[in-house]
């Protein structure tokens, strides 16, 4: 409910006036020149009436003072309401917007890093591709080389069966034979006073028994070389 600044007044309207009798000529029941109204008017009636109906009739100017003032209050609580929602619309657009910015810029670094990471494999999976080639090149060639080694080897062992090393330098007559061994033990002396050498510096034996052994060796060493002599003789013969 509005209440105005400048209530309606309301005013009572005057009673009609009554009308002034008449007076003519003597009238039966003894009374000069009166005439009654044929029909008197209700004047308590029509007083109370037009008063009750002012009461329950409020002034025009003060309704519409406060009929524009509602209108304007009501306009002006939409124009905040519609404000206030737009406000939070653009505010929850911002937000929207933003965060799907985020994602998609997230999504293209994740989408760089995948292409970049996709280009590393295909060059790993490239390098591979090119040692697993030279891989089975290089297994080809060991196979080849493998085959022919065991060719090569099949093919001497049958010749070496055949032809032995001893046989090969065997010599052929008794004479060349002899000397052949008796160059043999000749120089297995030679090796059996060098290790005694050795023994003695390192203390293993004494001088003794050093001496002894290396006079033994000696004397056997003597009588090989003279023997080898007498066969080089016969040789030169031959």
């Amino acid at each position: 409910m509005e209440f105005s600044s400048t209530p309606p007044l309301f005013a009572r309207s005057a009673a009609p006036p009554r009308p002034k009798p008449t007076y003519s000529g003597q009238q039966p029941g003894g009374y000069p020149g009166y005439n009654q109204p044929s029909n008197p008017p209700n004047i308590g009636w029509n007083l109370s009436n037009q008063h009750k109906t002012q009461q329950h009739q409020p002034s025009q100017a003060g309704f519409s003072a406060a009929t524009l003032q509602r209108e304007d209050t009501q306009e002006v609580i939409k124009k905040s309401m519609a404000s206030k929602i737009e406000h939070d619309l653009r505010q929850r657009y911002k937000i929207f917007v933003e965060r799907y910015e985020a994602e998609m810029n997230a999504l293209q670094q994740q989408e760089q890093e995948l292409r970049a990471g996709k280009e590393q494999i295909s060059e790993v999976l490239s390098r591979i591709e090119e040692e697993k080639k030279k891989i089975g090149e290089t297994i080809n060639l060991f196979q080849t080389k493998d085959e022919e080694l065991r060719e090569f080897l099949s093919q001497h062992e049958r010749e070496s069966e055949e032809n032995l090393v001893d046989k090969q330098i065997e010599p052929k007559t008794a004479l060349f034979k002899q000397y052949l061994n008796l160059f043999a033990e000749e120089s297995s002396l030679d090796d059996a006073i060098y290790y005694l050498a050795e023994a003695l510096r390192n203390d293993v034996i004494d001088i003794q028994v050093f001496l002894k052994n290396v006079r033994a060796l000696a004397r056997k060493k003597f009588m090989v070389r003279a023997l080898m002599n007498k066969v080089r003789e016969q040789t030169k013969q031959v």
